[in-house]
């Protein structure tokens, strides 16, 4: 039980960064793949824990997927800010 609810707290953050950084300023997508995000999550929780539980390197590429999105955000973000920080 405690893997799984490791495995769906890790699965959320992942979704909403995934999801974030795909859908930037459309919210009609932002919000559709949340709604998306939490319907999968609801019925594939188990399956993922299992396979994290089989394969240990799938949680490694988790990892460098989330760390990948979130520098991208990131670099973006500040790309976005610096004509207002010059200023």
């Amino acid at each position: 039980m405690l893997n799984i609810i490791i495995a769906d707290i890790s699965m959320s953050l992942d979704n909403v960064l995934a999801v974030a950084g795909i859908a930037r300023d459309n919210v009609v997508i932002l919000v559709f793949g949340l709604i998306l995000s939490i319907v999968l999550m609801a019925i594939g929780a188990t399956f993922v824990a299992k396979m994290l539980e089989k394969f240990h390197w799938l949680g490694y590429l988790g990892l460098l997927i989330i760390l990948y999105v979130a520098l991208d955000m990131g670099y973006d973000g500040i790309n976005e800010m610096l004509p207002y920080l010059r200023t």
